[in-house]
């Protein structure tokens, strides 16, 4: 938690923190217990170093360090006082900064004594020490003829040949084999073993086991097995309802046995149970000859190795309506109508970043239907006791044209308690999510999401999803929620021990590549296009989505919508086993990239406080580059590139402002708006598609917070008042907003165009003041009614004159007032701007 941080006067909010004491607890006989937990904790490699343990309960989350060492392995000590007084608390060891970590989840619970072991790859708190003999972990089939074996202990390269693995299977016994290696192959020891066999295993010899001298045995799981490109349907999957009938169909390769659970409740009662048949190709179906409107269906999957939990009721995960996260499938049926999308080209866009609830859940946003889908239908809503526009209004006074809304698909989420979350924990992405819903038990979600869409089309403003396809919520493989749950091993990136690849962060990475997988993403997309209208998809780390998909997702969606808007994130937040979709791989793709290098130019980094060019003047070359697009950067075009200074990630703008300056004490409210002021100059000025967080044109606070994606209302919420309070800074944005749709010289489509017509004033030719930039824009091509157009940019802390081409220029953008309206003709050679500014000038 971070100390107190210096806001101006009228913004500044004083942030209280509750202390939780720590108070003895009770066990269930009712006597006294201690407040301090001892955890030993055993590897199997007997590599302790860097290894933590993450401890969490609630939104409260506490690191531990080892305290020592014995004979078991690493102790820790937990401090119970430190956590909120009810509920278990999650244990998890994490290596480094999250670069390994050794799932499952494990979870204390206040009923069971203060000393505890936990061993590696093992989700059983042991109330006594356990035993440590060295075991086969389990072992993948990842091939008719390919075995990789996983080891609790390492294997040294010379006791290799006195192993003497046996696999004992339903139908046969093999101890006979073509190879047997340490994985990597130069090893001198390892915890992997490849086995190639001489006999292929099929799935129907399974279950099995392999037994090894010096190790106790271990199971045969499916793994790449199932990747054989026999298991490839063309068949649409999911329920398919129709007054007559109810199709089901489910894709689970391995699986033995599907079953149909059948709901007449949301939660509750005993199910109607059907069996599915499987086909050659992995898929499942069942028709029910009945009219199943408004029932609720889960399934259960048995197959022939232990990773499958039959029962365990899992998620359809092509489900288009869930209760819940962790809940039922609901059929249904729903003809909202919605209005067709407005028509405009990317390069047109200006991108409104959003998340349902912080949009309308303010005491005095003016809004009925406070943080929900409906929120943003309503109109003609108003600051109370003013005439300030707020919700829908707010979006049509200020100008934008394209609404990004954070994510909607259902995440993981308890509604029960209404704990505030963004929603980038993707489980079902075929389902709206209920946390936006008035009723989360029926089809309320999907009709208010496609009124939602509707009344944004009406208004002319596209809607652009917010999707995580990278990862989701099934952090280990013991979350089943629907994909561990139908397909163990499939649907993920795995390293060959079993562990997730965490290039995302959150726990796993979605194998994409994988054909099925990419099908599923691709059909998912499609599905949001041609049910809801939507009009683009921003895509959370695209990095970890494989290139092929990235095409297959342009191609296939092109067909639906010429116009669709695609982008997203150009990068990972760590390793990954693709070679990731970064900046300058979207070349001639067609998909746009976020423009990080032109953000932390202007602003100063993302991950640091130190200033950019809008506070000291710096940057000035990498500014000049994200002016024309970042052609000469990573871009082909324009339109490649998404250019913004503030998004939900990190510190608003005003946050940022406030922190990279609290040093120079000497610096006043009006210098820090001027420096708002000066960075959405220079955005919406820029060749390239524009796009600003929801909030920054009255510049909204979160009271310095880096990451609030799970903290309450009071930090997230939109402050309507704000708008009230800065008007100023939302009519400059709403200028500059005006100026850019109304020019098209500002949204050029090729570099060829950009080449010709923008060029940079020299410093020492057109005696440039330093720091500053100046520039000239013809409209060349564009059709502009006006000629040509003088941008000129003072981020000193002083007034500057600027030498500029004679002829009579008028001024519509200056320190005050930003737009298309005259300020004044100027016909000298030399122009003062006021400290912190930018000037607009055209020439006709």
């Amino acid at each position: 938690m971070t100390d107190f941080i210096k806001f101006p006067v009228k913004y500044r909010v004083l942030l209280s923190f509750l202390i939780l004491f720590g108070l003895n607890t009770c066990n269930n006989s009712g006597t006294s217990r201690m407040n301090t937990i001892l955890i030993h904790y055993h590897r199997f490699d007997n590599n302790y170093t860097d290894w933590t343990l993450w401890t969490w309960l609630d939104q409260k989350s506490v690191e531990l360090i080892s305290i020592g060492k014995d004979d078991f392995g690493s102790i820790f000590k937990m401090d119970v006082s430190k956590y909120p007084p009810k509920g278990n608390i999650g244990i998890l060891p994490r290596f480094g900064n999250w670069e390994k970590k050794d799932d499952p989840n494990r979870y204390w619970s206040r009923s069971i004594p203060n000393e505890i072991w936990i061993l590696q790859g093992d989700g059983t708190l042991y109330l006594n020490k356990p035993d440590t003999i060295p075991f086969i972990r389990k072992a993948f089939l990842d091939g008719p003829v390919r075995l990789t074996v996983v080891l609790s202990n390492p294997l040294h390269k010379k006791s290799l040949a006195q192993l003497n693995p046996t696999i004992e299977l339903k139908t046969k016994t093999i101890s006979k084999f073509n190879k047997i290696d340490l994985m990597p192959e130069d090893s001198d020891s390892s915890m992997i073993l490849q086995i190639d066999m001489l006999e292929p295993i099929e799935i129907a010899n399974l279950p099995g086991k392999i037994i090894a001298n010096g190790y106790k045995s271990g199971p045969i799981l499916l793994r790449d097995i199932l990747t054989d490109p026999k298991y490839y349907t063309d068949s649409p999957l999911g329920a398919f309802y129709s007054p007559e009938k109810t199709i089901f169909k489910l894709f689970t390769p391995g699986a033995s046995k599907v079953t149909l659970n059948l709901y007449k409740k949301a939660s509750g009662g005993k199910p109607d149970q059907y069996s599915l048949k499987k086909s050659e190709t992995g898929a499942w179906s069942v028709e029910i000859k009945d009219n199943l409107l408004g029932k609720y269906y889960t399934y259960s999957v048995d197959g022939p190795d232990p990773a499958y939990r039959p029962d365990h009721e899992v998620i359809d995960p092509y489900a288009a309506c869930v209760t819940t996260h962790d809940g039922r499938a609901l059929i249904f049926q729903d003809d909202t109508p919605i209005a067709d999308s407005p028509k405009f080209p990317f390069n047109e866009a200006v991108i409104y970043e959003m998340h349902i609830r912080d949009f309308s859940i303010a005491e005095n946003s003016g809004i009925i239907n406070k943080g929900n889908y409906s929120g943003f239908t309503e109109e003609n809503t108003r600051l109370p006791g003013t005439d300030i526009k707020t919700g829908l209004d707010h979006l049509l006074e200020l100008g934008i044209n394209t609404i990004q809304l954070m994510p909607i698909q259902d995440f993981e989420h308890d509604n029960a308690v209404n704990s505030y979350f963004w929603g980038y924990m993707t489980v079902n992405f075929n389902s709206p999510d209920g946390w936006f819903a008035s009723d989360q038990y029926d089809a309320s979600r999907v009709k208010e999401f496609k009124q939602l869409v509707n009344a944004l089309h009406r208004k002319g403003i596209k809607v652009v999803l917010d999707v995580v396809y990278n990862h989701t919520a099934e952090g280990n493989p013991e979350i089943r929620y629907n994909f561990n749950g139908i397909a163990p091993n499939f649907y993920y990136r795995q390293r060959p021990d079993g562990s997730y690849w965490n290039g995302s962060g959150c726990g796993n990475e979605v194998r994409s590549e994988q054909p099925m997988v990419r099908k599923f993403i691709v059909e998912s997309l499609k599905y949001w296009v041609n049910t809801y209208k939507v009009d683009g998809f921003r895509f959370d780390l695209m990095g970890l989505i494989d290139m092929k998909t990235m095409e297959t997702i342009v191609k296939e969606l092109r067909a639906i919508k010429p116009d669709i808007f695609l982008y997203g994130e150009p990068w990972t937040s760590g390793s990954t086993p693709i070679k990731p979709t970064v900046k300058g791989t979207q070349r001639g793709k067609g998909f746009a990239v976020f423009n990080d290098h032109f953000r932390d130019a202007l602003k100063g980094p993302w991950h640091n406080t130190h200033p950019g060019y809008i506070q000291k003047g710096k940057n000035i070359k990498a500014v000049q580059k994200g002016i024309i697009g970042s052609i000469t950067d990573f871009a082909d075009s324009p339109s490649e590139v998404i250019n913004y200074v503030a998004c939900h990630d990190g510190r608003t703008l005003w946050d940022q402002l406030v922190i990279s300056t609290e040093m120079d004490s000497a610096l006043t409210d009006t210098e820090l708006k001027a420096m708002d002021k000066l960075a959405a100059a220079i955005l919406f000025t820029s060749q390239g598609v524009p796009f600003i967080h929801g909030g920054q044109e009255f510049l909204r606070t979160k009271f310095g917070s880096h990451n609030s994606y799970n903290q309450p209302d009071k930090i997230n919420k939109i402050r309507w008042d704000y708008k009230q309070e800065n008007r100023d800074v939302f009519n400059y944005y709403k200028g500059l907003i005006q100026l850019r749709n109304e020019h098209p010289m500002f949204r050029m489509t090729s570099a060829e165009e950009i080449n010709r017509n923008i060029s940079f004033f020299s410093k020492k030719k057109n005696n440039v003041p330093a720091n500053c930039i100046a520039y000239r824009i013809n409209r060349g091509n564009t059709g502009d009614s006006w000629r040509n157009v003088l941008v000129l940019i003072n981020p000193n802390h002083k007034s500057e004159t600027f030498t500029i081409p004679a002829g009579k220029w008028i001024l519509v953008v200056d320190h005050t007032i930003a737009g298309v309206d005259i300020i004044k003709p100027v016909s000298e050679t030399e122009i003062e701007l006021k400290p912190i500014s930018a000037m607009v000038l055209y020439k006709l």
